[in-house]
């Protein structure tokens, strides 16, 4: 599915060779916008979970990122709110790299003991493969750090990598992040790399091929995902992305098996600075 995304777009995205494009490092600009998730599988129902976040610099190479997650499911029908999430780092420019290296704290409104709310929120996880896990941890006050690189290799071609190590103390001993049910601190790593084509045009694509693994869990509690994506950005007003998010492995997939995460994912946006 990769390699028919990018042969998709690469004649388009060729032609901007001649000049470099000026979309500036995803973790070094001001942005407001919102992911969007569509995830149905059967016995599950439906799940539509939606990220609003926004993130601008406070200071000179010092950024401020805030989510809000929202998750709906239908058939059943609920709704509940995930941990809004605030996220501070320092981020810097060297040529053609860019180095970010920051923190992030949750509140955790995964207290809530609401059998709708926790439905919902469960839901919203799974469309998401249970990546961010901090967005939805119940009874937890998840905190972690993270950091990554952004590297243009060509006018045409940029790759981001970058790694997440989060902690889940428990609240409660019914304490539930993703696929793991437990009363003590558990740890998540998560990784991702990301190869992307832009234009000058503003038209792009890439994939993002991610793995998260619960280290203190019994067990081989690890996933892994790919997101096929299209991308535009105008460079100075919108940008968006479509894609689709598969699961490659157990526990979450195949994401074509019945009961497989397979999204939808959308993201819409613009630039505040």
């Amino acid at each position: 599915m990769l390699s028919v995304a990018l042969t998709a777009v690469a004649p388009v995205l060729l032609t901007a060779s001649e000049a470099r494009a000026d979309w500036d490092p995803i973790m070094h600009r001001s942005d407001a916008g919102v992911d969007l998730y569509i995830w149905s599988a059967r016995g599950i129902g439906t799940a539509l979970p939606a990220v609003p976040f926004v993130q601008w610099d406070v200071a000179h190479n010092l950024f401020l990122g805030l989510r809000f997650p929202l998750a709906t499911s239908f058939d059943p029908a609920y709704i509940g709110l995930g941990n809004p999430t605030a996220s501070l780092w320092y981020s810097d420019i060297k040529g053609d790299l860019t180095w970010y290296a920051g923190g992030r704290v949750s509140l955790p409104l995964g207290l809530v003991d609401a059998r709708g709310w926790r439905y919902a929120t469960a839901a919203g996880a799974a469309a998401m493969g249970f990546w961010d896990p901090f967005l939805w941890a119940n009874d937890s006050l998840p905190f972690g750090g993270y950091g990554g690189i952004e590297y243009r290799f060509a006018d045409f071609f940029v790759l981001r990598a970058g790694g997440d190590l989060g902690f889940y103390p428990s609240l409660s001993r019914g304490r539930n992040f993703g696929v793991v049910r437990s009363g003590d601190l558990d740890v998540a790593l998560q990784l991702k790399v990301e190869p992307e084509f832009q234009s000058k045009a503003g038209f792009g694509g890439g994939a993002s091929l991610m793995t998260w693994v619960i280290p203190t869990a019994s067990g081989d509690i690890a996933q892994t995902l790919i997101m096929p994506y299209f991308a535009y950005d105008s460079q100075k007003t919108f940008f968006m992305r479509a894609g689709a998010l598969l699961a490659l492995d157990r526990p979450l997939g195949p994401g074509f098996d019945r009961g497989g995460v397979a999204s939808i994912y959308l993201q819409f946006g613009g630039h505040i600075d």
